[in-house]
């Protein structure tokens, strides 16, 4: 007979095992790591901080850390209610990690010359002139740097001047999805390393010569690929499908099914929002500028910071 005491340790051993045999239980080739952490699969994109956090140009280290937790878990976390400067925005995003500050040439050409971390995510050019019905700047699925050596980045988005509910950002689970592929889909994204060059950004089309040139090297992205924090199995996929591999016709159902089958996040913009999200767990993209349709010109004022993890 088993005392009680053998039994809760039974059980407790077990428990932790299952957790962490979840790193290795796939339906698809993984590397599997020397170590693994507990995976945390239980993401809520979209979480709302709401511990405290006040006025975020004053944070305590504890908070800064709750920021970055959440992060990790929930892959879109929201702070409402904030009031920032251009100056607080860049050393908010200091307190998270490295920023990046990119040329001016793929900020649209639109770039804050007084603040070269920060870019302008709005309807009107900083000469005060209307952009037009046709712009718009990230209107694709996308992952924020991920022609960037350091792939591990985080963006932050501000709403300094908005009309509430008037325009959304979208986003989706690229860990939460890989559970819901096809086996099929799963075996391709497997087979696949993605390549991803600044040159082949849409929103980069533009971009100077000398600006692209700063980034000579192609990054490499593994189909199937593990969330270094949290432990999830992520499906990752671009536009382009561009892959080592070179084209396949089933990576294009791959991108059909994996925008089509994720779970999704919208983000209604009010003003003092904050949103963050980890570009390595999430894919996002603009949504509806205005349920009035592309000819309203009311402004739209957001500012983009992005920082390494």
């Amino acid at each position: 007979m088993w005392s009680k005491k053998s039994m809760i340790a039974i059980i407790s051993a077990l428990s932790i095992n299952a957790v962490y045999s979840n790193c290795f239980e796939n339906a698809v080739p993984v590397e599997k790591e020397k170590y693994c952490k507990p995976v945390e699969d239980n993401a809520d994109m979209g979480y709302v901080i709401n511990s405290g956090l006040q006025d975020v140009t004053h944070l305590s280290t504890e908070e800064v850390n709750l920021i970055k937790s959440k992060l990790v878990k929930n892959g879109v976390v929201v702070i409402e209610n904030q009031n920032l400067t251009r100056n607080q925005q860049v050393d908010f995003t200091k307190m998270l990690g490295n920023i990046v500050v990119l040329p001016d040439s793929f900020e649209g050409n639109d770039p804050d010359r007084n603040f070269p971390a920060i870019q302008r995510v709005t309807n009107y050019w900083s000469n005060g002139t209307w952009k037009g019905k046709t712009n718009c700047f990230g209107c694709y699925w996308h992952k924020d740097g991920n022609f960037q050596q350091n792939g591990y980045m985080a963006s932050i988005l501000y709403a300094d001047k908005v009309a509430e509910n008037r325009s959304t950002t979208l986003f989706l689970d690229n860990c939460e999805v890989f559970k819901q592929l096809s086996k099929k889909t799963k075996h391709h994204l497997s087979e696949s390393v993605f390549t991803v060059s600044v040159r082949d950004i849409p929103d980069f089309a533009k971009g100077k010569e000398e600006d692209l040139a700063l980034y000579p090297r192609v990054k490499r992205h593994k189909g199937i690929y593990r969330h270094p924090e949290n432990g999830r199995i992520c499906a990752y996929i671009t536009n382009t499908l561009i892959t080592e591999q070179g084209f396949s016709p089933h990576l294009t159902d791959a991108w059909l099914e994996v925008t089509e089958k994720s779970e999704r996040y919208t983000h209604y913009w009010k003003k003092g929002d904050i949103v963050i999200w980890d570009n390595l767990a999430v894919m996002h993209r603009a949504g509806t500028s205005s349920v009035k349709g592309p000819g309203d010109r009311t402004p739209r004022m957001l500012y983009r910071t992005q920082v390494f993890i």
